[in-house]
């Protein structure tokens, strides 16, 4: 039997060292701007325009916004390998391959990945380059780098979509295929419809099926944005869990807390974006779009990711409350140490008013009589004043704090 020539397309999620500054305005004048310079700086490397200025759901047809930054190839005229880069420092990879099929469906999945991943290995260095590039202040202060330096890319998964022709159905190596390609996701029952022309695509689990694709196609375009808002949640429940680890068991406390903050507040933020996002698209895309994230859970790994948002808000809580404790405690022993010398200074002024009247009585010659509390006064011993004042100290103390405790 003559062995099927079939196209398979890898999809990636890599870590890019390359971050939108929390809270950025992507509709604004100056960052519309941003993107026009940098795709005219690097229109050798960038494809397309992304987000241009335009009314709001002008077409039913088309998306009214885009959430990718910018998509970064190897070569404009013939693209082998596309990046399709994103917020929150993910970036996914598309790469074309073309085998020849014979029945092992094992062997072409694993030369699909193992090729992949060497050809992301090759570009990756002259990606990082334009990434650098981009983020040059001259184009506009909207981006960020990550300080930590990756000399290789670091792929969350690679996934597998084998493109068929409508006329491939028809031929015999292909039930085989699509019955074995689909046999482990889930909807193998797929492969069954797809033969049958019920269906032209299969996206649940890692192995995907489209038949005919199209330019700009939709489906492939919804499972770009699933694997981007789902490895970005990924990322930032683990961001979350290694703020965490560092809030809880970190000596460097203000360090922690710093980190904890911000990625809960980068979290919080990829979620609004994801809400968001789906009013901006076609309403077949957004429906596929939740189909996929649907088989994939991602309501429980964004629920999983509240959870951990809400740790990280208790512990934020609870440092503030401590901070706010050691701050009423600090302001006690001030008031406690200016009691103590304003009642030693009013103790040490009587006790020199009265023993200066005791001495020279012509101070009080307008009076009746001399000052019975005065001599009472001049006659205690000054040890006993000082000592009485640090007495009445620690009961206005005392005072203090039982009325603070009601």
């Amino acid at each position: 039997m003559a062995p099927l020539a079939i196209s398979i397309r890898t999809i990636s999620p890599i870590i890019v060292p390359l971050d939108l500054k929390t809270g950025t305005d992507r509709t604004s004048k100056a960052f519309e701007l941003f993107e026009k310079n940098i795709h005219t700086a690097f229109d050798s490397a960038l494809l397309g325009k992304t987000n241009q200025a335009q009314a709001g759901y002008k077409s039913i047809e088309q998306d009214s916004w885009q959430m990718r930054l910018f998509t970064w190839t190897d070569n404009i005229e013939a693209p082998t390998i596309k990046i399709h880069v994103f917020p929150n420092n993910i970036g996914i990879v598309e790469i074309d391959h073309t085998f020849e099929y014979t029945g092992d469906n094992k062997l072409i999945e694993q030369q699909a990945q193992d090729q992949a991943e060497q050809q992301i290995a090759a570009i990756y260095s002259t990606f990082i380059e334009t990434i650098n590039a981009i983020c040059d202040p001259q184009y506009g202060n909207f981006l960020r780098t990550l300080n930590q330096h990756q000399d290789q890319a670091k792929i969350f998964w690679v996934s597998r979509t084998v493109i068929l022709d409508s006329q491939d159905l028809a031929q015999p190596l292909c039930e085989t295929l699509l019955t074995k390609w689909l046999a482990h996701t889930q909807r193998s029952q797929d492969a069954h419809d797809i033969l049958t022309q019920q269906k032209d695509y299969s996206m649940t689990w890692l192995n995907y099926a489209i038949v005919d694709l199209k330019p700009n196609d939709d489906r492939l375009d919804s499972m770009i944005l699933a694997q981007y808002y789902y490895s970005a949640q990924e990322q930032c429940n683990k961001l979350l869990k290694q703020a965490i680890d560092g809030a809880y068991n970190d000596a460097k406390n203000g360090q922690a807390q710093e980190k904890l903050s911000k990625t809960r507040v980068r979290t919080r933020m990829h979620q609004v974006d994801y809400n968001e996002h789906l009013n901006y698209l076609t309403r077949n895309k957004r429906n596929m779009l939740e189909d996929i994230l649907g088989h994939w859970n991602y309501q429980q790994l964004t629920e999983n990711g509240q959870r951990m948002i809400e740790i990280c808000s208790s512990k934020i809580d609870e440092t503030e409350n401590i901070k706010r404790e050691r701050s009423s405690l600090l302001t006690d022993l001030l008031l406690v140490a200016l009691s103590f010398f304003t009642v030693f200074e009013l103790s040490l002024y009587l006790t020199e008013l009265s023993r200066e009247m005791m001495s020279r009585p012509t101070l009080d010659f307008n009076d009746d009589g001399r000052s019975f509390m005065l001599q009472f006064i001049a006659e205690i011993d000054m040890d006993v004043m000082f000592g009485s004042g640090f007495f009445l100290t620690l009961l206005l103390v005392f005072i203090y704090k039982i009325i603070k405790s009601r």
